[in-house]
């Protein structure tokens, strides 16, 4: 009996331990439906120990999957494809990363094992080469248009600003806009991360989506909720108080 009473000690002194570790345990992938055949893709890493959010975005189609922007690394990306094959049932086509940082094309190596091409701008690749960063498959000279089954995917480059090689895209059969890095949320108080940045240039890149895109009834940026236009506006707002 009194063997049993100090295992049972033992399990109620291990106990508060085990359930912290299980409340404090970081987030792994999210996958949220924003509209017909698009969701947003969500992994977490940390940066100046703080636990930040990255959305890419998940284009289904009949003829197959297009990816924007990989996983925050290659495990998250691995969970990323696990969630499409199980969930979607469909293979993914490729995957256009948006910039050469980590949090954008981080996954680069989970997909290329799998045979999935990762396209970027030549200016993305140029860079990513630089920082070794890995080597896409398939590079673009700026802006380019596909189609995958019905769906028509536009990518456009406004010029630098949170990187020299930002790009976006934009589907218009939604009316979405994925801004990525190069757009803030409405709830940021700074710009992040602009070790890269081309802060001289970055107004006027977002005024160009501005213009290029006036309909867009939905923006996602890369670390925060996504909304409508007032996140462009937004985006100004920072750049211009930072100054």
């Amino acid at each position: 009996m009194k063997r049993l009473s100090n295992v049972l000690l033992c399990l109620l002194l291990l106990w508060p331990a085990t359930a912290l570790r299980a409340q404090t345990q970081e987030p792994q992938l999210q996958v949220t439906k924003i509209a017909s055949d698009v969701y947003i893709h969500t992994t977490f890493n940390r940066y100046n120990g703080v636990l930040f959010p990255s959305h890419g975005m998940i284009i289904s189609s009949k003829d197959g999957v297009v990816l924007v922007d990989t996983g925050w690394g290659n495990e998250p990306t691995e969970q990323l494809l696990a969630w499409i094959k199980t969930n979607l049932k469909q293979p993914v086509k490729a995957c256009v990363a948006t910039h050469f940082h980590e949090d954008k094309m981080g996954g680069i190596d989970a997909l290329q094992t799998k045979g999935i091409p990762l396209m970027a701008s030549e200016l993305t690749a140029l860079l990513a080469a630089e920082n070794k960063k890995g080597t896409p498959d398939v590079t673009f000279a700026s802006d380019t248009t596909f189609s995958v089954g019905r769906q028509l995917v536009e990518v456009y480059y406004p010029g630098g600003g949170h990187t020299a090689d930002n790009v976006v895209v934009y589907l218009p059969k939604q009316r979405i806009l994925f801004g990525g890095c190069l757009v803030k949320d409405g709830q940021a108080k700074n710009l992040g991360n602009v070790a890269d940045a081309d802060l001289k240039n970055w107004p006027t890149a977002i005024v160009r989506l501005q213009h290029r895109y006036p309909k867009a009834k939905m923006v996602v940026p890369s670390h925060g909720p996504w909304g409508d236009q007032s996140l462009l506006s937004h985006t100004i707002e920072l750049l211009q108080s930072s100054k």
